[in-house]
């Protein structure tokens, strides 16, 4: 990952978070806010999730919506996308 973003990345900083196994939402917000705390007031902090998408929109189910509560838990914080 760090190597094909190094070639496709066009200078954006990639930061990749150790987790323990499964747990995404909390150790990502705790970076974001860590993060909040140190812009400046005109910047905006952008995050990218990648997301499965099923052929049929019934698999959703079986899947974690781990985006969809990312989404949820920043929708109100600005500066943040």
């Amino acid at each position: 990952m760090r190597a094909k973003w190094a070639q496709w990345g066009n200078g954006v900083r990639l930061v990749i978070l150790d987790s323990p196994y499964r747990l995404l939402l909390e150790p990502l917000l705790g970076y974001v806010e860590h993060i909040a705390k140190l812009r400046q007031p005109s910047e905006v902090i952008t995050i990218v999730v990648p997301e499965f998408v099923p052929k049929h929109w019934w698999h959703n189910l079986l899947h974690t919506q781990t985006a969809v509560l990312l989404r949820l838990a920043l929708i109100f914080r600005r500066g943040i996308v």
